[in-house]
């Protein structure tokens, strides 16, 4: 059946009794169509023969409401011009063997993301689950656009979200990236532009008298976020590194947190002061996850964990990574060695980048331990 297509046409469209679907193509663009299944879902199509093809082939535009007339129109003719090419058919040979953006997902998380930290990967792979995967995941990685990740990062943006924007926008980009370097494509757009980000820079340090305040206001918490808390004001690791430790990597006054654990894909080493270790929970007999309220899974210091100390405490503009600048900060007041204080928070400085690195492997246990020590003397001063 050929009808001029509109709105209203498309909207009062039923499909028969005893039918599963019914479709109308349009009179002013050829190929067009509207399929409305008997489920009420009713979808914009093209329908046409390929130069070369001995069969028609549909393709599904997208459902009538996410695109209007126009839009699918404009689809439609363009699609036109591709079918009369007579380099069509073997053009859709060679995408036939290109994945999906989805399935490109999944072979970089098997081939990349795998070899990165837990952490990473968890955050990379939320990322694209999110707000990617959802709108690009059948299209062609070859057939991704600048224009895609515009479409999907500016509503980000206009939210103020502009840092979960960037992570949006990176995660693509290295999706691309990947494709390019397996043959998939022959650029990836997302680099020579970029959109206008704002940047987000902490520079929050704690005095002394905030960590007391931290320090009390984590009793209204429940035991082990009490302790998760504590520990990590007196333990300048990155918290998921923290949380995710097990009672196996405590071993003789020093917790071990593995090169797939951590950020860098370094693996670190903090001594534990007898003080610091006064405020690890109390051991499971179900678990060997140290920080644990199930036994199953790391507990979590989450928003809620946050929103609890906030109105406990009155303390304004603060987020638990700062707690590795306020450790960086006074220890390098009391003149500890920079590459020391480095070590400790498990940075690459002078000594461990490039050839320096690969040949300097020390661990300075010793001079780890004293900087711990000392920061932890300042913490039990503080808190009294």
């Amino acid at each position: 059946m050929r009808k001029k297509l509109t709105a209203t046409l498309v909207a009062k469209l039923a499909v028969p009794d005893g039918k599963k679907s019914i479709k109308i193509f349009d009179t002013e663009v050829a190929g067009l169509g509207v399929r409305k299944m008997a489920t009420g879902i009713a979808s914009f199509i093209f329908e046409k023969r390929p130069k070369g093809a001995a069969v028609a082939k549909q393709i599904t535009l997208g459902r009538c409401g996410d695109w209007t007339l126009d839009q699918a129109r404009a689809k439609a003719r363009q699609l036109a011009v591709d079918f009369s090419s007579p380099d069509y058919l073997a053009s859709e040979v060679i995408k036939g063997a290109t994945p999906t953006f989805s399935d490109a997902v999944k072979l970089y998380d098997e081939l990349v993301l795998s070899q990165k930290s837990k952490t990473y990967r968890d955050k990379t792979l939320g990322t694209l689950k999110r707000y990617l995967i959802k709108q690009l995941g059948l299209i062609k990685v070859t057939d991704v656009t600048h224009k895609h990740l515009v479409n999907i990062v500016t509503p980000i943006m206009q939210r103020d979200m502009h840092p979960t924007a960037q992570l949006v926008w990176e995660a693509a980009s290295n999706i691309l990236t990947w494709a390019v370097r397996n043959g998939h494509r022959d650029d990836n757009p997302l680099i020579r532009i970029k959109p206008e980000f704002k940047k987000s820079q902490r520079d929050r340090v704690l005095a002394l008298n905030e960590i007391k305040k931290i320090w009390f206001a984590a009793e209204t918490l429940t035991p082990v976020h009490t302790a998760a808390v504590r520990t990590l004001l007196l333990l300048p690791f990155r918290k998921e590194e923290l949380l995710s430790s097990s009672w196996s990597e405590l071993e003789e006054g020093w917790l071990n947190v593995p090169a797939q654990r951590a950020k860098t894909s370094n693996p670190s080493s903090l001594f534990v002061s007898s003080f610091a270790a006064t405020q690890f929970p109390s051991r499971r007999n179900d678990s060997e996850l140290i920080f644990t309220t199930n036994g199953v899974v790391p507990t979590r210091l989450g928003s809620k964990v946050k929103s609890k100390l906030d109105s406990a405490l009155g303390l304004q503009n603060w987020v638990f990574h700062d707690f590795r600048r306020t450790f960086s900060t006074h220890m390098h007041e009391t003149n500890q060695p920079h590459f020391m204080i480095e070590a400790c928070i498990n940075h690459r400085d002078g000594t461990r980048q490039g050839v320096a690195g690969v040949y300097n492997r020390a661990e300075y246990r010793n001079q780890k331990q004293a900087v711990l020590q000392q920061w932890s003397d300042m913490v039990e001063a503080a808190v009294g």
